[in-house]
């Protein structure tokens, strides 16, 4: 995927944004708003933090409210058409996870930050991934990587629908290459990569019927079931081996189980400190 045509990737851009943007908030408010899980302080004076995979940088303008004025945030995508132009406190720049980070850019953070992009690595690997992150973490400093579990054993409200899109995720992954369990893999890959203190924190994300608020349930769905065509087309561009039924009206199934029954999806938040 080049870094600089927006027609190289698959979603129209405005659309992906929308649907970024409504996918944030609703995970914010199974969070009550919390991005940060390593033990660090927000209102430390001139914190640096990297946000990789930011997109238009919806979560960096959260987070700005949470740390002091004089935080410096900085935004990375490898789609440059997402980034916005850079603002008071937060800087964006092209980044490809598949690269070495620039020099400017090396041990410079105390906090590196990536949400439901390590996908995005897969010409690499998870490996490689984490070994270019932890490069940008300054001594001390946090790495931090939250990404959904596709693991649905002992998970409530699993109906067919849910399990189907699970399955087609999953099978993208390892299409991909990445493998659908390589999030369950990445506190040996943070351990590899030199850091410490490696945790993982599971966080349920409850959707639709499940958050008992007709407005909230519509933006927790919607993000998903508008990227299902999409889905489908890339597993099957890449030969997934799923049984036809999963795609048949999955859309259209998917929608109307987390209407009438909800749905309940899963991350791991895996962090880890880089020795001072």
């Amino acid at each position: 995927m080049s870094t600089k045509n927006k027609a190289d990737y698959p979603w129209e851009i405005t659309r992906e944004v929308e649907r970024l943007q409504k996918q944030h908030a609703w995970v914010q408010r199974c969070l009550d708003n919390k991005i940060v899980f390593a033990p660090m302080t927000l209102d430390k004076e001139g914190l640096k933090i990297l946000d990789v995979g930011c997109a238009d940088g919806v979560l960096l303008r959260d987070l700005k409210k949470q740390v002091s004025p004089s935080a410096q945030l900085v935004g990375a995508d490898i789609v440059e058409a997402f980034l916005p132009a850079s603002e008071e406190g937060i800087r964006f720049e092209v980044y490809d996870l598949c690269e070495l980070p620039r020099d400017e850019l090396v041990g410079a953070f105390d906090l590196t930050h990536v949400r439901y992009s390590i996908l995005g690595a897969a010409k690499v690997g998870y490996q490689k991934a984490v070994d270019h992150l932890a490069s940008t973490v300054a001594p001390g400093g946090w790495l931090q990587v939250h990404e959904l579990d596709f693991d649905l054993t002992d998970r409530p409200n699993v109906g067919p629908a849910w399990r189907d899109v699970s399955n087609l995720i999953a099978a993208m992954f390892d299409g991909m290459g990445m493998g659908s369990d390589c999030i369950r893999k990445l506190p040996g890959a943070f351990e590899a990569a030199g850091l410490d203190n490696v945790t993982v924190h599971s966080v349920d994300l409850p959707m639709g019927k499940l958050l008992g608020d007709d407005e909230a349930a519509e933006l927790s769905w919607q993000p998903f079931v508008i990227t299902i065509p999409s889905l489908i087309e890339g597993a099957k561009a890449l030969g997934v081996k799923l049984p036809d039924s999963t795609y048949e009206n999955l859309a259209e199934r998917f929608e109307k189980e987390v209407k009438e029954e909800g749905a309940m999806f899963r991350a791991l938040v895996t962090i880890g400190q880089k020795p001072a």
